[in-house]
């Protein structure tokens, strides 16, 4: 349901001044493959939830995210702030898991990037297109198909209704099983009013736990390059 935060992060920057390379941080679930024969891996019900998620996701343009990893022994390994500004705009912090303090922050525009570390900014250049859309992709199980040759296996549970930050959310167990591997369970928060994910729980079969929360859809900031405006 989400590529891995490697690819926002841990793979952004080539530097003529060679950027210090960072942690890895948990990977996130692999996106189901979809296959170009088969039937649905959703009953025609699921597919129409999930095809309403992915649309309602089509229309963020801003959004601010946390993403905190947890070891098998629930020891927090990895902490990241982030602000999206889709396609192509982020401004990410990440911070000791210790302390707390913040320890590195990225801004990205575009194909420029700058890292920093203390008080120095360092310009790097974006190796790949980013996409930041995919920090939350409910279209990747609308597109997983199942076949005689394999496929990914995908089932959804509805659980009771919660709240999170104070918006009533539907609660949805998700699996998803690509073929050959393990499963991912993954428990998601949807808000009833307007489809938009809350909180998303992702847990792996070495029980490491990765949670991302979503929150300020449409909030009025800016992210710019270091040294200019930003709010």
């Amino acid at each position: 349901m989400l590529r891995s935060i490697v690819l926002v992060l841990a793979v952004l920057f080539v530097s003529a001044c060679s950027l210090p390379q960072q942690p890895t941080p948990t990977p996130l679930p692999p996106t189901p493959t979809p296959f170009p024969e088969g039937t649905p891996a959703l009953s025609p019900a699921d597919q129409a939830r999930v095809t309403a998620w992915a649309d309602a996701w089509a229309t963020v343009q801003r959004f601010r995210a946390e993403i905190t990893a947890y070891d098998s022994s629930g020891a927090l390994r990895q902490r990241l702030e982030l602000a999206v500004i889709l396609p192509d705009r982020l401004h990410a912090v990440q911070y000791d898991p210790a302390s707390g303090q913040p320890t590195q922050e990225w801004i990205i525009v575009g194909d420029a990037g700058w890292v920093r570390s203390g008080d120095r900014w360092q310009l790097g250049q974006i190796q790949q297109p980013l996409d930041l859309a995919s920090l939350y992709d409910p279209s990747s199980l609308a597109a997983a198909r199942t076949g005689p040759n394999g496929g990914t296996s995908v089932t959804l549970e509805e659980l009771p209704a919660e709240t999170v930050s104070g918006i009533l959310c539907e609660k949805w167990a998700i699996t998803v099983t690509p073929a050959g591997q393990e499963p991912n369970q993954l428990i998601l928060w949807i808000g009833q009013a307007d489809q938009l994910p809350r909180q998303l729980r992702t847990e792996y079969p070495d029980g490491s736990i990765l949670i991302l929360r979503y929150w300020g859809f449409e909030d009025a900031f800016t992210i710019e390059p270091p040294g200019t405006s930003e709010q």
